[in-house]
């Protein structure tokens, strides 16, 4: 009895010196983690500690960042994430950084504008996964007068990544519809001064031709006739036949 007593006392004595030899503590791999934005958060306690397999699957991962809405990924910005097992805890801090600059869609070498028109913005698009502002260098560009110039287009995100493409802008001639649509309509005008000219010179000879014509006057001996406006008269006969009382 007193044998048994002893072994029960030594096996107390040796299990809790043994499990203190082969008791793991946790060992990170780094203080601090850093995430791209758009990728999530690991929760594999092998991705932030050195332990071997058998103590990891005792590791719990605490205190994951939410993913943004309708996205599998969190926002920008610094979490702590929390590794525990039954008597040991870690806190590993993770920062979620943007670093990627937008990438423009679709963007060409040459651009055409109408003469005194400026590029439109509406052209130039870019992706990228946080809000993208673009802007426009011309500068260097006179709307005024048709030519090819350099212009520097630029895509710039929320978190100061930037993109910048050099370009061309082609300024068009300026279009002469206008002038020659005057020039054509005044020159089917009727010309006033032409067609006054015109008229008073057919009423001159409209009264140089009256003018001209011959009073027949009838062959009625004892008939007087006056023309022209009553400035002249005359017989129709000749002196020979007048009345014998005119020479009285």
């Amino acid at each position: 009895m007193k044998r048994k007593l002893k072994l029960i006392f030594i096996s107390i004595l040796i299990v809790p010196i043994l499990s203190g030899c082969t008791k793991e503590k946790m060992e990170l791999k780094n203080n601090s983690f850093t995430v791209e934005y758009g990728n999530a958060i690991s929760d594999k306690a092998e991705d932030y500690l050195k332990n071997s397999e058998e103590f990891l699957k005792n590791i719990k991962v605490e205190n994951l960042p939410k993913n943004e809405k309708d996205k599998e990924y969190p926002s920008i910005g610094e979490y702590e994430i929390v590794l525990k097992t039954d008597n040991q805890k870690e806190v590993v801090k993770v920062s979620v950084n943007d670093t990627v600059a937008p990438e423009f869609k679709d963007l060409k070498e040459k651009y055409e504008t109408e003469y005194g028109s400026k590029i439109d913005l509406k052209q130039f698009s870019a992706t990228d996964l946080s809000k993208t502002e673009i802007s426009l260098d011309d500068s260097k560009v006179n709307y005024k007068k048709s030519g090819t110039y350099k212009a520097v287009v630029t895509a710039k995100d929320e978190s100061a990544n930037e993109t910048k493409k050099d370009i061309s802008i082609i300024v068009k001639a300026e279009k002469k519809e206008n002038n020659s649509k005057n020039a054509n309509s005044s020159s089917k005008k009727p010309n006033s001064s032409s067609n006054n000219k015109s008229s008073n010179s057919n009423k001159s000879n409209s009264s140089s031709s009256n003018s001209s014509n011959t009073v027949k006057v009838p062959s009625n001996k004892d008939s007087y006739t006056e023309f022209r406006d009553g400035n002249n008269s005359a017989w129709d006969f000749s002196i020979e036949n007048a009345p014998s009382d005119w020479y009285d």
